[in-house]
């Protein structure tokens, strides 16, 4: 079976201006979003929703146990970008058990430049989520009462992935809804696992 086809690519200008936006990882520490995907080998770059979005946290549980990129795989790396507050980072890792590396870039600008949709539609259930809908829901509001309403990002901001090949762009999925990540299978095709 082949793998998924990419979406329409971010325009030069949209990625030379993504490139520059400064992304903060757990300890507050900030550097270029560039820096996550140059150099050598294959970087998928995973935008989650929210914080607060218990779809991708069933998502990240997912692709974390057992990993979807095992540790001996050389020229291969998943990081995982948000826009919510860094602060909520650590948390976020200890609650989805997530073993890649996660960063945020709080102003939702560089969901923006990649074209990311903003919306509330359910979609079809995926098979990457177990939990029931209803569970999944009340996790989302206690996480966000927890934290202090925003904190975690927009509610309405959906995500997608992109995968990066020696620094270039060169594959890309836009969420249609709030359960519209890649299955998991897919995503192994597509970083030809």
């Amino acid at each position: 079976m082949s793998s998924p086809q990419s979406e329409p690519h971010p325009s030069d200008a949209e990625l030379a201006e993504a490139a520059v936006l400064q992304v903060f990882d757990k300890d507050g520490t900030s550097r270029a979003f560039s820096s996550l995907y140059e150099g050598e080998g294959t970087t998928m770059i995973l935008f989650i929703r929210h914080f607060f979005c218990g779809s991708c946290r069933e998502y990240l549980r997912a692709l974390s146990n057992p990993p979807i990129i095992p540790p001996d795989t050389s020229g291969k790396k998943l990081l995982i970008v948000g826009h919510g507050d860094p602060a909520v980072i650590r948390t976020y890792i200890e609650e989805t058990g997530c073993v890649f590396p996660i960063y945020t870039e709080p102003t939702g600008k560089l969901y923006s430049l990649f074209g990311m949709e903003r919306n509330f539609k359910l979609g079809e259930k995926p098979e990457y989520i177990q939990e029931s809908t209803v569970s999944i829901t009340v996790t989302s509001f206690f996480s966000a009462l927890k934290w202090g309403g925003r904190k975690g990002g927009d509610y309405q901001q959906n995500g997608g992935e992109s995968m990066w090949e020696n620094g270039k762009l060169v594959w890309c999925h836009r969420m249609k809804n709030t359960r519209d990540h890649l299955e998991v299978k897919d995503l192994k095709k597509v970083l030809g696992l």
